[in-house]
């Protein structure tokens, strides 16, 4: 039936997986395998087969979407056989429905402080608990810190007596903590790691419940079980025993959420802790090209703290990855540019990234170009970033010298040698003359404290009429600005390659406007169409997401920039514990493996080699590629869009005539002679770039247009 009516045609593997009946299980299933198909085929055999009642099984996932689309592709198929409801959930939902249950039969009303219009939100209350034990004011950056480091600790179920064997980079975090919990207690309220933690505890406390639930589900699958905690692996654990007809369905090479708390040690340890367990795999991959598959798969086995796997595709060969080398992050853009207005070819492509902070360049330049888009997995702390409302508060200045909110945010980050006495006392004057002038004014300065204050005087009225980018470098270097944020980053252990990264992107948007106003008001404009575009569902539109985001998705085409140490992997979570940098380094790889496998046909791996003027070297994990697979499946491309300055930041806007091919004498089979690399025989011209035979060195490719242009690359 699925073969005939349904064009399933289940493979050996497939076959074993869904013939499954009872005891416990693990499915390793590598990217693309089919994993979801083989699910929902092996739910429809338990029940059409086996004759277990729907309502008696229960499977769970990681995402709401993925147990959507679990639910849908599953009566897609069996629908017209199977009419009775099964219950596809996520782990947090049938937490939920637990803690309800007991509530109700308590007579205890909860309240969810997450979500969608709480009576009081969980970032609420803890920038107000963080205000009173810390009295200070705590900024996007840090409460994203504090959300992660409570949801780890809510998820790896770590007490509190253990806290301290833990960096959580957050000033008296056990005192914030047990302040939220207790007042959540008190006031019973729960947020989305409580209904885990409050569910297990239940069940752990209450044997009636517990059988209630055990007799429902005698029959539990769990859909991407890397993703799953420490506390949800105890849930279900609990949910199962003693029958155990447990069916996990599992990548442990694509367990990338150890940050949230995922504890794929459960799967390596799967065998031990469920006796007489059964290990299926899944290596045959129907996504991607040969290239992709046998590259991806040489790439992954560099990690130790995995099952032995080999994942393998029957299908053709398609194009080398294209290892893509530019000079700097406005060249990056440029490339992008250049290759996506090309190709009219938008729905089936993906621009994925390690960190949000680089789609923020990219949305500048796509929108500039009227190149279609949307953005999955984008949070909105650029725009609250400490450094953004830094910057915009030095340009406030310049602008309006009476504004003494602005100039009480960034006094202490230049060179004024400004005291805290002097804003108090001109926060009390009436705003009739400028804080310049009424700090030049202040009692018992001395005279070069007063001589200093008439310089920044005239640096801030010089920076009101200066260019955009010209302003922003000169708040760099001239107000000492980047002095202080390499003194802050030491003090508060954030990292400065990240922050100047920031930086760049805000240079890189100034550099594409002529005024002060018109930047202040394209920073403004950015994060409205952001807004906006979130709302939007463009299925023609090129994607633009983190590659945590972007799992369970595939692509025509993937683009994975911003590809540089420090920025993949940050330097910042690298510590001096040798065995944390190597388990750290690991999920780097995983996620980076992740976003290769995203790609069914072309995938382009993308690297800056400047940074604010100064060299950087490629992510470790282009440099692994690079020196373990075969020439024919890889090339590299140098791009350079030729900029009067080697280092600046701005970027072009094409238009597609620009982009049309240019006139050439080159053509296949011609025989050439390369300055530098020798003779050859011109094997094939995509575009611009033409794949070269050299006698000394083999096939590489190389831009015709820069061939041309430096005058390299000849007809024999």
């Amino acid at each position: 039936m699925l073969k005939n009516q349904h064009n399933i045609d289940l493979n050996h593997q497939q076959k074993r997986v869904v013939l499954h009946k009872d005891g416990p299980s693990l499915v390793l299933a590598v990217p693309g395998s089919g994993k979801t198909t083989t699910l929902i085929c092996r739910t429809a055999n338990l029940i059409l087969n086996h004759k277990i009642n729907p309502s008696n099984i229960l499977s769970v996932t990681f995402s709401r979407a993925s147990a959507q689309d679990m639910k849908r592709r599953f009566y897609e198929v069996f629908g017209k056989y199977i009419n009775q409801n099964v219950y596809f959930s996520t782990i947090h939902r049938l937490s939920l429905r637990i803690v309800q249950r007991y509530a109700k039969i308590n007579n205890i009303k909860y309240s969810i402080i997450e979500g969608d219009n709480p009576s009081i939100h969980k970032n609420t209350l803890l920038k107000r608990i963080y205000q009173e034990i810390n009295h200070d004011f705590l900024n996007e950056e840090k409460l994203e810190e504090l959300l992660s480091a409570i949801s780890f600790v809510k998820n790896s179920m770590i007490k509190k007596d253990d806290f301290s064997n833990y960096d959580f980079s957050i000033d008296r975090f056990n005192e914030i903590y047990t302040k939220y919990e207790n007042y959540k207690k008190k006031n019973h309220l729960i947020d989305f790691d409580d209904m885990l933690s409050l569910a297990l505890k239940i069940l752990q406390n209450n044997q009636n419940l517990l059988n209630q639930y055990k007799k429902q589900y005698p029959y539990i699958q769990v859909d991407e079980a890397q993703d799953t905690s420490k506390v949800q692996h105890a849930i279900i654990q609990l949910l199962a025993y003693p029958k155990n007809n447990l069916f996990m369905v599992a990548d442990d090479d694509q367990s990338i959420y150890g940050f949230r708390g995922a504890y794929p040690e459960a799967l390596l340890h799967f065998s031990r802790i469920y006796k007489g367990a059964n290990t299926f795999f899944l290596e045959q991959n129907y996504r991607s090209s040969k290239e992709i598959v046998s590259i991806s798969n040489t790439f992954i086995q560099r990690n130790t703290q995995r099952y032995a796997k080999n994942m393998y595709t029957e299908n053709e060969y398609d194009a080398p990855i294209h290892m893509v080398k530019v000079q700097n992050i406005a060249d990056q853009t440029n490339y992008l540019i250049e290759e996506l207005a090309t190709s009219n070819f938008y729905k089936n492509t993906a621009i994925l990234y390690r960190n949000n902070i680089s789609a923020i360049t990219l949305i500048d330049a796509l929108e500039r170009n009227n190149l279609p888009f949307t953005i999955q997995g984008f949070n909105m702390s650029f725009f609250n970033h400490w450094i953004v409302k830094d910057l915009l508060a030095f340009l406030d200045i310049a602008l309006n010298p009476y504004d003494i909110e602005s100039f009480e945010r960034i006094y202490y980050k230049m060179n004024g040698y400004i005291s805290k006495a002097a804003i108090s006392y001109i926060k009390e004057q009436p705003r009739s003359i400028s804080v310049f002038e009424y700090l030049i004014h202040f009692p018992d300065l001395k005279d070069f404290q007063r001589k200093n204050l008439k310089r920044l005087q005239k640096d801030f009225y010089s920076l009101a009429h200066m260019k955009p980018k010209d302003a922003l470098s000169f708040i760099e270097e001239n107000l000492a600005y980047k002095k202080f944020l390499k003194s802050n980053c030491q003090r508060l252990k954030y990292s400065y390659e990240n922050v100047m990264f920031v930086f760049i992107q805000l240079k890189m948007i100034a550099a594409r406007t002529n005024s002060i106003i018109e930047f202040m008001e394209r920073i403004d404009s950015l994060k409205k169409i952001i807004q906006r575009i979130k709302k939007e569902k463009r299925n023609t539109s090129i994607l633009l997401s983190t590659i945590h985001s972007s799992k369970g998705l595939e692509f025509d085409r993937v683009y994975l920039i911003d590809l540089v140490s420090g920025q993949f992997p940050p330097q910042s979570n690298i510590d001096d514990c040798d065995e944390e940098i190597s388990d750290y380094l690991e999920e780097e790889r995983r996620l980076f493996y992740v976003g290769m496998t995203r790609a069914k046909k072309a995938l382009h791996l993308v690297f800056p080699t400047f940074q604010d003027g100064k060299y950087i070297k490629p992510s470790p994990f282009v440099e692994e590629i690079k020196d373990t697979i075969k020439d024919q499946y890889i090339t590299v491309k140098k791009y350079d869009s030729f900029s009067k300055s080697k280092y600046n930041y701005s970027y072009k806007t094409f238009s597609k005539k620009q982009i049309n091919k240019f006139p050439h004498p080159f053509c296949e089979g011609s025989f050439v002679a390369h300055t530098k690399f020798g003779k050859g025989i011109i094997k094939s011209i995509d575009g611009d770039i033409a794949q070269i035979d050299f006698e000394s060195l083999g096939i590489r490719s190389l831009s015709l247009q820069v061939c041309i242009q430096q005058k390299v690359l000849n007809l024999l």
